[in-house]
């Protein structure tokens, strides 16, 4: 990508991470900066050089409630791809929102059809209480779940027989009813409690970078990513630490890596899904 279409990218990216922000502040809803982006405001004050996307997070309740805010119905620049879109859409089996830009395209190198492309977009990623002896087992629980659930709406149907016919056998013993009730309660187990440890068994990566101290989290204070204030985790420095180890150190040049990206359209993007579908026949 050169670097006009990177600083493109990042200003709508900005631009839809301000509406989410707004939709946040307007309903009282928690946000704060995570992942890279978080790591970006404290080295970089701002993107880090080489990124290409935007990481926020919510605790679950919030998370829940700004879906249902941006599922309403009502026409909107923006729209959400979570794991309430309808079966048999790309994005439906994510664990996590991906909050985009109506009217653009964000296509990722690993994506294969038109279908598969979203709009540019930001990365909502839920958080859940958990205890901590049982934070791995959550997290191997709530995975198994997901590729079950994966399996039973038939995204990614496999080739080889065996595995089309323990599809068939999941089809017949689990509802899919059941498997959702099963996929919210692993994620949920523990939010009606008081806990010390809050998790993201949504999110990539080993289980031991993605989990932190509730006080680590919580109260959130504010620093600047790219000129503007946004909440952030009260302790960023220990969730930085136990993420990224010695965060202020830069990766080597090898281990800088983006979203391998196949192209971006910033509007006129049903013109582009157009020719797109034409070069597929």
């Amino acid at each position: 990508m050169d670097q006009n279409t990177l600083i493109r990218l990042r200003g709508v990216m900005l631009e839809i991470l301000d509406e989410f922000v707004r939709i946040c502040e307007e309903n009282n809803l928690t946000y704060f900066l995570s992942y890279g982006t978080l790591l970006g405001a404290v080295r970089h004050k701002g993107f880090i050089p080489w990124d290409d996307d935007i990481d926020t997070s919510m605790p679950r309740k919030d998370y829940e409630k700004f879906l249902d805010i941006v599922s309403s119905g009502t026409k909107s620049n923006y729209y959400a791809l979570s794991p309430r879109c309808p079966v048999n859409t790309y994005y439906h089996y994510r664990a996590f929102t991906r909050f985009c830009k109506r009217g653009t395209i964000f296509a990722q190198e690993n994506k294969n059809s038109p279908e598969e492309y979203s709009g540019i977009f930001i990365d909502i990623w839920p958080f859940d209480n958990s205890i901590l002896p049982m934070v791995y087992l959550q997290k191997g629980f709530t995975s198994f779940v997901w590729r079950f659930y994966r399996l039973k709406t038939h995204y990614d149907i496999p080739i080889n027989k065996f595995k089309l016919f323990f599809i068939k056998i999941i089809n017949c013993i689990f509802p899919l009813k059941l498997i959702k009730i099963l996929l919210e309660k692993s994620h949920t187990i523990f939010n009606n409690i008081k806990t010390k440890y809050i998790a993201d068994f949504s999110a990539f990566g080993e289980m031991k970078n993605l989990y932190q101290k509730y006080d680590t989290i919580f109260p959130l204070t504010k620093i600047a990513f790219e000129g503007k204030q946004y909440s952030v985790p009260g302790d960023y420095n220990a969730y930085l630490t136990r993420r990224y180890g010695n965060y202020m150190e830069l990766p080597p040049v090898e281990q800088r890596l983006t979203h391998g990206i196949k192209f971006i359209s910033f509007d006129d993007a049903e013109k582009t899904i157009e020719k797109i579908y034409k070069l597929h026949e």
